[in-house]
């Protein structure tokens, strides 16, 4: 039967009970128990003998002569169901099986007891429609050839396929762990803007949009940074935000258009303190959320173990392109662009293009959990300078199985050079840079008020689930990723 006939058929059967008086999407449910409720203490219920009432979707359907077995599952667990005719009453029971269809959400009430075989079943004493479902469930969602289809219904991702819902399960106790520990530490969870007249905080292109009241062009926020550290400049000394950014940007296994972030800010201290702080974070976040240290991610054994590597980013520079940072030219890195066949656009400015040939030539070499310190002044527009090595920055990156996890760097609080920086900035866009940061004057305004010496950190919350639940992209662990429409 086609598809568009079993819809056609089911919407007969929900106008059928309508005409008998039954809704077919009622409001009220009147379950006792959670399924897995009803499991843990089973032994106990099945001795009382006393009606309990489950709900669920009906996932199997199987009719024998005068009794019929199903599944029902609510979320929670799965819970094998029987009708018998001398029990629900012949009427009942004929009306039963033309009415339900695997899809439907029941309520049923009956007890608990146990088959031939040692399952936990409960036996029906009363039924009743809570959903009419009008489309028949997929019969081979876990064979599926076209993985997109996966990602567009993933509400039926998530019914069908146990691993997946538990990935899920895991991304958000660790965004919840995360949460308490940051609390724990005393920082506060505030929220910014993510409508923006300017947008900042990271080297990214914008999404564009219009206030149209305003007459006024807004965008996306690439980053919440800027705002959290005027909180700084406000006196709140610990704060912390995770939300959605947005960049207009390629789509790959490691980059989704939306995407969820941590950035936290602590007054008064450096990128050391942070790089102890993330040890420590990442430690106590596997160990309560897993159980673990280790982890398996791509054929790879990942341990989480205090001190993590640390490596100045100029010394991967010599020792993976024989280069510098500070003595090599523009024309040197764009020789070694050459060599390695990376498509690099000619008008990239120095910075930007050790930042590319970093990302595609030596990121992915990093396989332990690495702090890659130091960066180049010119790639780092928000960072504060080494003071006894002024072309680089006092930044860090926490790179994993060749991801980046963590930027992280002591803030640059001199509105004098941070003004610089962002003219330095405004004159690689004018070349044709689209990522490069914009002037932000209100900013600079906020730091000639004073901010106090400060270390903040941006941890990638999608990257760090891929990572730790062994998913190859982070479509497998975005609910709803961002896709190209059907035709």
């Amino acid at each position: 039967m086609a598809i568009e006939e079993i819809r056609e058929n089911r919407i007969q059967k929900a106008e059928n009970l309508k005409k008998v008086g039954i809704d077919p999407y009622p409001a009220q449910c009147s379950r006792t128990h959670e399924i897995v409720e009803a499991l843990t203490d089973f032994d106990n219920l099945e001795n009382e003998k006393r009606d309990i009432v489950l709900a669920g979707r009906l996932m199997a359907f199987r009719e024998h002569g005068g009794s019929t077995f199903g599944n029902i599952f609510d979320g929670t667990a799965k819970i094998q169901i029987y009708f018998k005719k001398d029990v629900v009453g012949e009427k009942e029971y004929d009306e039963m099986i033309k009415i339900l269809d695997i899809g439907d959400f029941v309520e049923v009430q009956g007890f608990l007891f146990k088959t031939k075989r040692g399952e936990g079943t409960l036996e029906v004493k009363k039924y009743r429609v809570l959903t009419k479902s009008l489309l028949p469930m997929p019969e081979k969602w876990h064979g599926l050839q076209d993985v997109e289809e996966r990602f567009r219904k993933r509400y039926l991702d998530l019914l069908f396929n146990s691993e997946v819902r538990e990935n899920f399960i895991a991304r958000f106790k660790i965004v919840q762990k995360i949460r308490e520990i940051f609390l724990e530490n005393g920082f506060l969870e505030v929220d910014t803007p993510i409508l923006q007249s300017i947008y900042g905080g990271a080297l990214a292109n914008p999404f564009k949009t219009k206030l149209d009241i305003l007459d006024l062009p807004l965008y996306l926020r690439i980053a919440p940074e800027l705002y959290l550290k005027r909180l700084l400049v406000g006196g709140f000394d610990k704060v912390f935000e995770i939300g959605k950014n947005f960049r207009n940007e390629g789509m790959d296994r490691e980059h989704n258009p939306e995407f969820s972030m941590l950035e936290a800010y602590i007054a008064y201290k450096d990128y050391n303190w942070l790089m102890n702080f993330t040890e420590d974070l990442l430690l106590k976040l596997v160990k309560d959320v897993f159980g673990r240290y280790e982890f398996e991610y791509e054929g790879q054994q990942i341990e989480f173990k205090k001190p993590f590597k640390r490596v100045e980013f100029n010394v991967l520079v010599n020792e993976y392109l024989g280069l510098d940072c500070e003595e090599s030219s523009l024309k040197d890195f764009q020789k070694k662009a050459d060599e390695l066949k990376l498509r690099i656009e000619k008008s990239i400015s120095k910075g930007a293009l050790i930042d590319e040939l970093f990302k595609k030539a030596i990121r992915p070499k990093i396989i332990e959990p690495t702090f890659v310190i130091n960066h180049p002044w010119e790639i780092s527009p928000l960072a504060k300078r080494i003071p006894d090595k002024p072309k680089f920055v006092q930044r860090f990156h926490l790179i994993i199985e060749g991801t980046e996890l963590i930027n992280a760097f002591s803030e640059l609080n001199d509105p004098v050079d941070q003004l610089e920086r962002f003219k330095e900035q405004e004159k690689a866009h004018d070349q044709g840079e689209q990522e490069a940061h914009r002037l932000d004057e209100e900013f600079v305004e906020a730091l000639e008020y004073g901010m106090p010496p400060a270390a903040g950190m941006g941890l990638g919350i999608d990257r760090l689930v891929a990572l730790l639940t062994n998913s190859h992209s982070l479509r497998d662990i975005i609910l709803f990723p961002t896709m190209k429409p059907k035709e």
